[in-house]
Protein backbone atom coordinates (compact mmCIF):
# COMPACT_ATOMS: atom_id res chain seq x y z
CA UNK A 1 0.00 0.00 0.00
CA UNK A 2 1.23 3.40 -0.81
CA UNK A 3 0.54 6.07 2.24
CA UNK A 4 -0.68 9.72 1.70
CA UNK A 5 -0.64 11.98 4.55
CA UNK A 6 -2.21 15.18 4.29
CA UNK A 7 -2.33 17.51 7.43
CA UNK A 8 -2.74 20.81 8.31
CA UNK A 9 -1.73 23.53 11.37
CA UNK A 10 -3.83 24.76 13.97
CA UNK A 11 -7.29 23.65 12.51
CA UNK A 12 -10.41 23.53 14.37
CA UNK A 13 -12.21 20.38 14.16
CA UNK A 14 -15.62 22.30 13.49
CA UNK A 15 -13.89 23.90 10.17
CA UNK A 16 -14.90 21.18 8.00
CA UNK A 17 -18.87 20.38 7.44
CA UNK A 18 -18.09 16.80 7.74
CA UNK A 19 -17.71 17.69 11.33
CA UNK A 20 -21.07 19.71 11.63
CA UNK A 21 -20.08 23.60 10.71
CA UNK A 22 -23.12 24.92 8.70
CA UNK A 23 -20.62 27.65 7.17
CA UNK A 24 -17.76 25.86 5.80
CA UNK A 25 -17.38 25.29 2.47
CA UNK A 26 -15.23 21.77 2.22
CA UNK A 27 -16.77 19.80 -0.59
CA UNK A 28 -13.34 17.93 -1.21
CA UNK A 29 -12.80 17.26 2.66
CA UNK A 30 -16.84 16.35 3.06
CA UNK A 31 -16.25 13.83 0.26
CA UNK A 32 -13.10 12.16 1.47
CA UNK A 33 -14.76 11.73 4.72
CA UNK A 34 -17.78 10.31 3.35
CA UNK A 35 -15.70 7.55 1.43
CA UNK A 36 -13.54 6.63 4.68
CA UNK A 37 -13.71 6.92 8.29
CA UNK A 38 -14.06 9.61 10.32
CA UNK A 39 -13.00 9.93 13.82
CA UNK A 40 -15.47 11.68 16.09
CA UNK A 41 -13.15 12.18 19.14
CA UNK A 42 -9.35 12.36 18.04
CA UNK A 43 -7.49 14.11 20.30
CA UNK A 44 -3.59 15.57 20.38
CA UNK A 45 -0.99 14.78 22.06
CA UNK A 46 0.21 18.53 22.55
CA UNK A 47 -1.64 21.67 21.56
CA UNK A 48 1.12 23.60 20.04
CA UNK A 49 3.29 21.97 16.60
CA UNK A 50 6.50 20.44 17.29
CA UNK A 51 5.52 17.69 19.89
CA UNK A 52 2.28 17.08 18.17
CA UNK A 53 4.08 16.72 14.75
CA UNK A 54 6.76 14.40 16.63
CA UNK A 55 4.07 12.00 17.98
CA UNK A 56 2.88 11.47 14.28
CA UNK A 57 6.00 10.07 13.23
CA UNK A 58 6.96 8.28 16.49
CA UNK A 59 3.72 6.98 18.01
CA UNK A 60 4.66 8.65 21.61
CA UNK A 61 3.67 11.24 23.71
CA UNK A 62 5.93 14.25 24.12
CA UNK A 63 7.21 12.94 27.25
CA UNK A 64 8.81 9.97 25.94
CA UNK A 65 10.00 11.20 22.29
CA UNK A 66 11.78 14.40 23.84
CA UNK A 67 10.25 17.13 21.88
CA UNK A 68 8.24 18.60 25.02
CA UNK A 69 8.12 22.15 24.05
CA UNK A 70 8.20 24.41 20.84
CA UNK A 71 11.87 25.07 20.27
CA UNK A 72 12.85 21.69 21.36
CA UNK A 73 14.12 19.64 18.52
CA UNK A 74 13.07 15.99 17.75
CA UNK A 75 16.50 14.01 17.72
CA UNK A 76 16.77 12.98 14.17
CA UNK A 77 18.04 9.84 15.47
CA UNK A 78 14.48 9.13 16.65
CA UNK A 79 13.00 5.38 15.88
CA UNK A 80 10.05 6.87 13.19
CA UNK A 81 7.47 5.27 10.56
CA UNK A 82 9.41 7.21 7.87
CA UNK A 83 12.76 5.07 8.65
CA UNK A 84 10.75 1.90 9.16
CA UNK A 85 8.97 1.97 5.76
CA UNK A 86 12.41 3.07 4.06
CA UNK A 87 13.96 -0.16 5.37
CA UNK A 88 11.01 -1.94 3.78
CA UNK A 89 11.71 -0.71 0.14
CA UNK A 90 9.23 2.71 0.55
CA UNK A 91 9.93 6.01 -0.94
CA UNK A 92 9.38 8.59 1.78
CA UNK A 93 9.11 11.70 1.21
CA UNK A 94 7.72 15.03 2.75
CA UNK A 95 6.28 18.19 0.73
CA UNK A 96 5.17 21.41 2.66
CA UNK A 97 5.92 21.79 6.64
CA UNK A 98 7.68 19.11 8.55
CA UNK A 99 8.46 21.19 11.97
CA UNK A 100 10.67 18.86 13.89
CA UNK A 101 13.42 21.12 14.81
CA UNK A 102 13.50 24.78 15.09
CA UNK A 103 12.68 27.25 12.41
CA UNK A 104 13.20 30.73 13.73
CA UNK A 105 15.23 32.76 11.68
CA UNK A 106 16.46 29.53 10.28
CA UNK A 107 19.05 29.86 7.10
CA UNK A 108 19.96 25.96 6.52
CA UNK A 109 17.89 23.60 5.03
CA UNK A 110 15.57 21.57 7.92
CA UNK A 111 17.06 18.43 8.78
CA UNK A 112 15.43 15.66 6.62
CA UNK A 113 14.07 13.25 9.39
CA UNK A 114 14.50 10.39 7.32
CA UNK A 115 12.88 11.20 4.71
CA UNK A 116 14.13 10.66 1.27
CA UNK A 117 13.07 13.71 -0.39
CA UNK A 118 11.99 17.10 1.98
CA UNK A 119 10.42 20.29 -0.21
CA UNK A 120 9.94 22.57 2.79
CA UNK A 121 7.21 25.64 2.82
CA UNK A 122 6.90 25.96 6.96
CA UNK A 123 4.49 29.02 6.67
CA UNK A 124 6.40 31.62 8.43
CA UNK A 125 8.41 33.87 6.06
CA UNK A 126 11.05 34.47 9.29
CA UNK A 127 12.02 31.14 7.89
CA UNK A 128 13.61 31.24 4.29
CA UNK A 129 12.62 28.14 3.44
CA UNK A 130 12.17 26.74 -0.49
CA UNK A 131 9.06 28.17 -1.08
CA UNK A 132 10.71 32.15 0.41
CA UNK A 133 13.77 31.38 -1.80
CA UNK A 134 11.23 30.88 -4.64
CA UNK A 135 9.10 33.77 -4.15
CA UNK A 136 12.03 35.95 -4.22
CA UNK A 137 13.46 34.60 -7.20
CA UNK A 138 9.96 35.92 -8.44
CA UNK A 139 10.56 39.41 -6.44
CA UNK A 140 7.42 38.73 -4.07
CA UNK A 141 9.47 38.03 -0.67
CA UNK A 142 10.18 41.26 0.23
CA UNK A 143 6.67 42.67 0.21
CA UNK A 144 5.21 38.76 1.54
CA UNK A 145 7.42 40.04 4.69
CA UNK A 146 6.88 43.61 4.68
CA UNK A 147 2.62 42.77 5.10
CA UNK A 148 3.40 40.16 7.41
CA UNK A 149 5.00 42.14 9.94
CA UNK A 150 2.54 44.98 9.43
CA UNK A 151 -0.91 42.52 9.33
CA UNK A 152 -0.50 40.85 12.72
CA UNK A 153 -1.34 37.43 14.24
CA UNK A 154 -5.05 38.57 15.55
CA UNK A 155 -7.45 40.03 12.81
CA UNK A 156 -8.06 39.56 9.30
CA UNK A 157 -6.37 40.90 6.13
CA UNK A 158 -6.21 39.68 3.06
CA UNK A 159 -2.89 38.32 2.06
CA UNK A 160 -1.66 40.37 -0.97
CA UNK A 161 0.14 37.57 -3.80
CA UNK A 162 -0.89 36.09 -6.84
CA UNK A 163 -2.97 33.09 -6.11
CA UNK A 164 -0.45 30.88 -8.48
CA UNK A 165 2.21 32.24 -5.63
CA UNK A 166 0.63 30.98 -2.66
CA UNK A 167 2.25 28.88 -0.93
CA UNK A 168 -0.91 26.20 -1.12
CA UNK A 169 -0.84 26.59 -4.81
CA UNK A 170 3.51 25.46 -4.47
CA UNK A 171 3.08 23.15 -2.07
CA UNK A 172 0.74 21.59 -4.49
CA UNK A 173 2.09 21.88 -7.53
CA UNK A 174 4.95 19.42 -6.21
CA UNK A 175 2.77 17.22 -4.39
CA UNK A 176 1.43 16.83 -8.22
CA UNK A 177 5.17 15.97 -10.11
CA UNK A 178 5.85 13.59 -6.87
CA UNK A 179 2.67 11.45 -7.91
CA UNK A 180 3.20 11.59 -11.40
CA UNK A 181 6.77 10.10 -10.75
CA UNK A 182 5.56 7.27 -8.61
CA UNK A 183 2.95 6.25 -11.14
CA UNK A 184 5.34 6.20 -13.64
CA UNK A 185 8.11 4.10 -11.15
CA UNK A 186 5.42 2.38 -9.44
CA UNK A 187 7.62 1.98 -6.30
CA UNK A 188 5.49 1.83 -3.09
CA UNK A 189 5.72 5.91 -1.16
CA UNK A 190 5.12 7.33 1.67
CA UNK A 191 4.33 11.14 1.68
CA UNK A 192 3.43 13.63 4.31
CA UNK A 193 2.13 16.74 2.71
CA UNK A 194 2.25 19.32 5.13
CA UNK A 195 -0.06 23.01 5.09
CA UNK A 196 0.89 25.43 6.97
CA UNK A 197 -2.81 26.97 6.94
CA UNK A 198 -4.87 27.94 8.93
CA UNK A 199 -2.49 28.68 11.04
CA UNK A 200 -2.42 32.82 12.35
CA UNK A 201 -1.79 34.91 11.11
CA UNK A 202 -5.43 35.57 9.81
CA UNK A 203 -4.39 36.21 5.94
CA UNK A 204 -6.88 34.66 3.06
CA UNK A 205 -6.21 35.16 -0.34
CA UNK A 206 -8.34 36.32 -3.00
CA UNK A 207 -10.66 35.01 -4.26
CA UNK A 208 -11.45 32.88 -1.02
CA UNK A 209 -11.50 35.70 1.51
CA UNK A 210 -14.12 37.45 0.26
CA UNK A 211 -16.52 34.56 0.56
CA UNK A 212 -16.76 34.50 4.26
CA UNK A 213 -19.45 37.47 5.84
CA UNK A 214 -18.02 38.08 9.41
CA UNK A 215 -21.74 39.36 10.37
CA UNK A 216 -22.45 35.83 9.71
CA UNK A 217 -20.15 33.50 11.52
CA UNK A 218 -21.44 31.56 14.43
CA UNK A 219 -20.00 33.93 17.74
CA UNK A 220 -17.51 32.26 20.11
CA UNK A 221 -18.07 30.31 22.85
CA UNK A 222 -18.16 32.20 25.90
CA UNK A 223 -20.78 34.30 28.41
CA UNK A 224 -21.41 35.26 31.88
CA UNK A 225 -21.41 31.60 33.15
CA UNK A 226 -17.57 30.90 32.53
CA UNK A 227 -16.14 31.13 35.94
CA UNK A 228 -12.81 30.30 37.69
CA UNK A 229 -10.40 30.13 34.55
CA UNK A 230 -7.08 29.40 35.51
CA UNK A 231 -4.08 32.38 35.93
CA UNK A 232 -2.80 31.49 32.46
CA UNK A 233 -6.33 31.51 30.49
CA UNK A 234 -7.20 34.74 32.38
CA UNK A 235 -3.51 36.19 31.29
CA UNK A 236 -4.86 35.44 27.68
CA UNK A 237 -8.09 36.80 27.89
CA UNK A 238 -6.56 39.77 28.88
CA UNK A 239 -3.80 39.98 26.24
CA UNK A 240 -7.02 39.33 23.33
CA UNK A 241 -9.77 41.43 24.83
CA UNK A 242 -10.06 43.82 22.33
CA UNK A 243 -10.23 41.40 19.85
CA UNK A 244 -12.30 38.81 21.01
CA UNK A 245 -14.69 40.87 23.45
CA UNK A 246 -15.71 42.82 19.95
CA UNK A 247 -18.08 41.02 17.88
CA UNK A 248 -17.37 42.76 14.39
CA UNK A 249 -13.35 42.47 14.75
CA UNK A 250 -13.72 38.37 16.21
CA UNK A 251 -16.30 37.88 13.61
CA UNK A 252 -13.59 38.63 10.70
CA UNK A 253 -11.06 36.25 12.18
CA UNK A 254 -13.50 33.57 12.51
CA UNK A 255 -14.45 34.51 8.68
CA UNK A 256 -10.78 34.30 7.86
CA UNK A 257 -9.82 31.35 9.09
CA UNK A 258 -13.27 30.17 7.19
CA UNK A 259 -11.67 31.85 4.23
CA UNK A 260 -8.54 30.03 4.51
CA UNK A 261 -9.83 26.32 4.99
CA UNK A 262 -12.21 26.71 1.76
CA UNK A 263 -8.47 27.63 0.48
CA UNK A 264 -7.39 24.03 1.47
CA UNK A 265 -10.26 22.41 0.31
CA UNK A 266 -9.48 22.98 -2.88
CA UNK A 267 -5.58 22.30 -2.45
CA UNK A 268 -6.36 18.88 -1.19
CA UNK A 269 -9.54 18.27 -3.95
CA UNK A 270 -7.00 18.90 -6.35
CA UNK A 271 -4.30 16.78 -5.03
CA UNK A 272 -7.09 13.69 -4.82
CA UNK A 273 -8.07 14.61 -8.43
CA UNK A 274 -4.31 13.89 -8.66
CA UNK A 275 -3.79 10.67 -7.09
CA UNK A 276 -6.77 9.46 -9.32
CA UNK A 277 -5.58 10.70 -12.64
CA UNK A 278 -2.52 8.95 -11.87
CA UNK A 279 -4.17 5.40 -11.17
CA UNK A 280 -2.87 5.38 -7.35
CA UNK A 281 -6.15 6.16 -5.83
CA UNK A 282 -7.00 2.61 -5.46
CA UNK A 283 -3.44 1.65 -4.31
CA UNK A 284 -3.09 4.20 -1.39
CA UNK A 285 -4.60 5.25 1.88
CA UNK A 286 -5.10 8.99 2.38
CA UNK A 287 -5.00 9.84 5.77
CA UNK A 288 -5.57 13.69 6.97
CA UNK A 289 -5.17 15.40 10.31
CA UNK A 290 -4.18 18.37 12.08
CA UNK A 291 -1.41 18.64 14.48
CA UNK A 292 -3.48 20.59 17.21
CA UNK A 293 -6.88 23.41 17.36
CA UNK A 294 -7.41 26.92 17.63
CA UNK A 295 -9.06 28.92 20.21
CA UNK A 296 -10.16 31.56 17.52
CA UNK A 297 -12.01 33.79 20.26
CA UNK A 298 -13.46 30.55 22.54
CA UNK A 299 -13.29 31.86 25.75
CA UNK A 300 -12.30 34.99 25.23
CA UNK A 301 -8.57 33.99 23.78
CA UNK A 302 -7.17 33.21 20.15
CA UNK A 303 -4.17 31.14 18.56
CA UNK A 304 -2.85 28.16 20.93
CA UNK A 305 -1.05 27.08 23.81
CA UNK A 306 -1.35 25.61 27.52
CA UNK A 307 -5.20 25.41 27.26
CA UNK A 308 -7.42 21.87 27.11
CA UNK A 309 -10.57 22.93 26.05
CA UNK A 310 -12.06 20.91 22.80
CA UNK A 311 -11.42 23.89 19.94
CA UNK A 312 -7.91 23.64 21.31
CA UNK A 313 -7.02 19.93 21.08
CA UNK A 314 -9.68 18.25 19.35
CA UNK A 315 -8.81 17.25 16.24
CA UNK A 316 -10.04 16.13 12.61
CA UNK A 317 -8.31 13.02 11.72
CA UNK A 318 -10.01 11.04 8.52
CA UNK A 319 -8.70 7.99 7.14
CA UNK A 320 -9.52 6.81 3.17
CA UNK A 321 -8.99 3.31 1.67
CA UNK A 322 -8.81 1.69 -1.69
CA UNK A 323 -12.50 1.21 -2.66
CA UNK A 324 -12.02 -2.74 -2.20
CA UNK A 325 -11.66 -2.63 1.67
CA UNK A 326 -15.25 -1.53 2.13
CA UNK A 327 -14.16 0.53 5.13
CA UNK A 328 -16.30 3.75 5.99
CA UNK A 329 -18.15 5.07 8.53
CA UNK A 330 -17.49 7.30 11.58
CA UNK A 331 -15.43 6.02 14.55
CA UNK A 332 -16.94 7.23 17.88
CA UNK A 333 -14.24 6.39 20.33
CA UNK A 334 -11.88 8.30 21.32
CA UNK A 335 -8.01 8.01 19.17
CA UNK A 336 -4.94 10.02 19.18
CA UNK A 337 -2.73 11.81 17.00
CA UNK A 338 0.17 9.25 18.47
CA UNK A 339 -1.79 6.65 16.83
CA UNK A 340 -1.06 7.36 12.89
CA UNK A 341 2.62 5.54 13.18
CA UNK A 342 1.55 2.54 14.62
CA UNK A 343 -1.91 2.11 11.78
CA UNK A 344 0.33 3.15 8.96
CA UNK A 345 2.97 0.35 10.33
CA UNK A 346 0.40 -2.18 10.52
CA UNK A 347 -1.23 -1.38 7.30
CA UNK A 348 1.93 -1.76 5.63
CA UNK A 349 3.14 -4.94 7.32
CA UNK A 350 6.07 -3.55 8.59
CA UNK A 351 7.72 -3.19 11.99
CA UNK A 352 6.70 0.00 13.40
CA UNK A 353 8.61 2.54 15.43
CA UNK A 354 9.65 0.61 18.89
CA UNK A 355 8.32 1.25 22.52
CA UNK A 356 4.60 3.14 20.72
CA UNK A 357 1.87 4.57 23.19
CA UNK A 358 -0.26 4.76 20.06
CA UNK A 359 -2.37 2.03 18.75
CA UNK A 360 -3.20 0.61 15.84
CA UNK A 361 -6.51 2.14 14.47
CA UNK A 362 -7.14 -0.95 11.66
CA UNK A 363 -5.36 -4.26 11.09
CA UNK A 364 -3.59 -5.43 8.48
CA UNK A 365 -6.66 -7.84 7.53
CA UNK A 366 -8.03 -4.27 6.81
CA UNK A 367 -10.55 -4.28 9.48
CA UNK A 368 -11.69 -1.32 11.95
CA UNK A 369 -11.10 -1.61 15.27
CA UNK A 370 -13.65 -2.29 18.03
CA UNK A 371 -15.30 0.99 19.19
CA UNK A 372 -14.42 1.44 22.10
CA UNK A 373 -11.37 1.12 22.08
CA UNK A 374 -9.76 3.17 24.10
CA UNK A 375 -11.50 4.99 27.79
CA UNK A 376 -10.03 8.21 27.42
CA UNK A 377 -7.20 10.41 25.55
CA UNK A 378 -4.43 11.79 27.39
CA UNK A 379 -2.81 15.34 26.38
CA UNK A 380 -0.17 17.07 27.76
CA UNK A 381 1.79 19.76 28.08
CA UNK A 382 5.14 21.36 29.92
CA UNK A 383 6.46 24.90 28.94
CA UNK A 384 8.70 27.59 31.04
CA UNK A 385 6.12 30.50 30.10
CA UNK A 386 2.74 31.30 28.92
CA UNK A 387 3.07 34.15 26.66
CA UNK A 388 6.15 36.25 25.41
CA UNK A 389 7.33 38.40 28.31
CA UNK A 390 9.48 37.90 31.34
CA UNK A 391 6.84 39.05 33.43
CA UNK A 392 4.64 35.59 32.04
CA UNK A 393 4.38 33.54 35.15
CA UNK A 394 6.15 30.37 34.74
CA UNK A 395 3.54 27.08 33.47
CA UNK A 396 4.18 23.28 35.15
CA UNK A 397 3.68 19.88 33.64
CA UNK A 398 0.17 19.54 32.95
CA UNK A 399 -2.19 16.00 32.06
CA UNK A 400 -5.48 16.64 30.32
CA UNK A 401 -7.61 13.57 31.22
CA UNK A 402 -10.48 13.85 28.28
CA UNK A 403 -13.44 10.90 28.64
CA UNK A 404 -16.58 10.10 27.95
CA UNK A 405 -18.25 12.18 30.92
CA UNK A 406 -15.46 14.45 32.42
CA UNK A 407 -12.54 16.81 31.83
CA UNK A 408 -9.82 16.76 34.09
CA UNK A 409 -6.29 19.18 33.81
CA UNK A 410 -4.20 18.49 36.79
CA UNK A 411 -1.51 21.56 37.03
CA UNK A 412 1.71 19.54 38.85
CA UNK A 413 2.27 21.42 42.02
CA UNK A 414 -1.03 23.67 41.73
CA UNK A 415 -3.47 23.97 43.74
CA UNK A 416 -6.00 24.89 41.21
CA UNK A 417 -6.87 22.51 38.36
CA UNK A 418 -10.25 21.99 35.74
CA UNK A 419 -12.81 19.50 35.81
CA UNK A 420 -15.49 20.06 32.83
CA UNK A 421 -18.87 18.23 32.91
CA UNK A 422 -19.09 17.15 29.31
CA UNK A 423 -22.89 15.93 29.43
CA UNK A 424 -23.70 18.88 31.07
CA UNK A 425 -21.27 21.65 29.79
CA UNK A 426 -20.23 20.51 26.10
CA UNK A 427 -19.11 23.91 26.19
CA UNK A 428 -16.68 23.59 28.51
CA UNK A 429 -17.89 26.88 30.66
CA UNK A 430 -17.70 26.47 34.00
CA UNK A 431 -14.40 24.74 35.97
CA UNK A 432 -16.09 22.75 38.60
CA UNK A 433 -12.59 21.73 40.08
CA UNK A 434 -13.12 23.91 43.46
CA UNK A 435 -16.70 23.08 43.78
CA UNK A 436 -17.08 21.05 46.82
CA UNK A 437 -19.41 18.79 45.91
CA UNK A 438 -17.07 17.12 42.99
CA UNK A 439 -13.79 16.84 45.19
CA UNK A 440 -14.62 12.97 44.37
CA UNK A 441 -14.71 12.99 40.87
CA UNK A 442 -11.51 15.00 41.13
CA UNK A 443 -10.21 12.48 43.06
CA UNK A 444 -11.27 9.49 40.80
CA UNK A 445 -10.09 11.28 37.87
CA UNK A 446 -6.95 12.03 38.65
CA UNK A 447 -6.42 8.03 39.32
CA UNK A 448 -7.76 6.98 36.34
CA UNK A 449 -5.26 10.12 34.44
CA UNK A 450 -2.29 8.15 36.55
CA UNK A 451 -3.02 4.80 35.37
CA UNK A 452 -3.40 6.01 31.63
CA UNK A 453 -0.04 7.07 32.22
CA UNK A 454 1.48 4.19 33.82
CA UNK A 455 -0.39 1.94 31.50
CA UNK A 456 1.24 3.76 28.23
CA UNK A 457 4.50 3.98 29.87
CA UNK A 458 6.93 2.59 26.42
CA UNK A 459 8.56 -0.45 27.65
CA UNK A 460 10.94 -2.26 25.80
CA UNK A 461 10.01 -6.17 25.27
CA UNK A 462 11.30 -8.64 28.08
CA UNK A 463 13.27 -11.19 26.08
CA UNK A 464 14.35 -13.44 28.95
CA UNK A 465 14.42 -13.47 33.01
CA UNK A 466 18.38 -12.82 33.29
Amino acid sequence: MNFLFINTDQQRVDSLGCYGSAVARTPHLDRLAAEGVRFERCYTTNPVCMPARASWFTGQYPSHHGCWQNGVPLDPASDMIQTRLDAAGYHTALIGKIHLDNIWLRKEKHPSYGFHQLIECEGDPYCKDEYFQWLDEHGLYDAYMAQFKAGGHCERYIRDIPLEFHQNTWITNHVDEYLKARGADGRPFFLSVGFFDPHHPFDPVEPYASRFDPAAMPPPLTGDCETRMTPYAQERRRAYAKVCANPARIGATIAASHAMVAHLDDAIGRILDGLRACGLADSTVVIFAADHGELLGDHGMLHKGPFFFDCSIRVPMIWRFPDAWNLRGVDSGFASSADIAPTVAELAAVQGPSRPQGQALFSRERRARPVPARAAALTEWRGERLNEGANAPPTPAVRCLTTDDWKLVHYEGKDFGELYDRRNDPCELRNLWADRGHRKTVRELRERLLSFILETEPLPRRTDIF
